[in-house]
């Protein structure tokens, strides 16, 4: 009988301890969830039971980039479109280019070079980038008998009588000033006027008996190949054309208020305004005073400056 009880009774416990290990293993009697991780969407759920804890993560989403979707990082779940590129135009040295991504097509444009000028190198009309250097005015290399404002130079002519006779003076620059038109010197729009005062002095004997033939003309600092009319219009005015900007302009030339032309205290004197109408800012007209004698006569006045431009000739630049 005792044996029989001891039996039953081990049956009993290995019963009672299966049916504890299938309640632990099986069930969530005990508390002993077995969690399936958060999702996106999903909390925490047990596999057993289902209950849930915590919350859903909640989507973590990809930037877009030009050519990808925003999709959940973790899910994969589609949350915007790719943004496209966007195209910054091509230049001279770079192609298309994304602002997003850096990302390029095609070439560059190339620079658009214009011609050099005698004020500028040769410049992209893009972009502005500069190649080289201006092209070299005519007389760069050229030492000029240059005239300063109120400093008298000798100068010497022919004498009116007979051209082969010398006469000696001084010329002076007594003043020198830049407008855009007074009642003399009518304005014309994007032009100025450059003046010039000249005075002529001239004493002895060979200006006394022969009286003296002065000859001046204008040229121009960046060409040689212009030349003044001699002929005036109704206005007075003569013509020449200077080169500014690679463009040939047409300026004009006016003879201004006499102020002086007769002998005073045993002295011939001249003194009058020239002025020259050049587009504003420009630099290259020459006021040039030669010897009468290169002239020939009066019908040859004005004469190119490459025929006159030698080292006894006196220049100013009206700049």
């Amino acid at each position: 009988m005792k044996r029989f009880l001891l039996w039953t009774g081990v049956v009993i416990g290995a019963a009672a301890i299966g049916v504890l290990i299938f309640l632990i293993r099986s069930t969530c009697f005990f508390g002993n969830h077995m969690y399936l991780p958060a999702t996106c969407t999903e909390p925490e759920i047990c596999t057993r039971c289902h209950e849930t804890r915590g919350e859903p993560l909640g989507h973590a989403y990809s930037e877009a980039t030009c050519t990808e979707p925003s999709v959940c990082v973790r899910c994969g779940e589609h949350h915007a479109d790719p943004l496209g590129h966007v195209w910054l135009p091509a230049t001279c040295t770079e192609p298309e280019t994304c602002a997003r991504c850096a990302l390029t097509r095609g070439e560059p444009l190339g620079h658009l070079l214009s011609e050099p000028t005698f004020q500028t190198p040769a410049t992209c009309s893009r972009c502005g980038f500069v190649e080289g250097e201006p092209l070299v005015p005519a007389l760069a290399d050229r030492t000029l008998n240059e005239m300063q404002i109120g400093e008298p130079v000798p100068y010497t002519t022919a004498s009116f009588e007979d051209y082969g006779v010398d006469v000696t003076g001084t010329a002076e620059i007594t003043d020198y000033r830049v407008i855009d038109g007074d009642e003399i010197f009518p304005a014309r729009e994007g032009y100025e006027w450059r003046i010039v005062t000249v005075r002529l002095v001239f004493g002895g004997e060979d200006a006394q008996q022969n009286g003296v033939q002065s000859a001046y003309t204008f040229g121009d600092y960046y060409i040689l190949d212009n030349s003044i009319s001699h002929s005036e219009d109704e206005d007075g005015m003569r013509t020449f054309a200077a080169d500014w900007y690679g463009m040939r302009v047409q300026c004009r030339q006016k003879t201004g208020k006499t102020l002086e032309n007769d002998w005073y205290d045993r002295e011939l004197r001249f003194s009058w305004e020239e002025g020259v109408q050049v587009p504003k800012g420009y630099d290259g007209v020459l006021f040039i005073l030669y010897h009468f004698r290169l002239a020939e006569n009066a019908t040859r006045l004005y004469l190119p400056a490459s025929e006159v431009l030698n080292d006894d000739a006196h220049v100013f630049r009206m700049k």
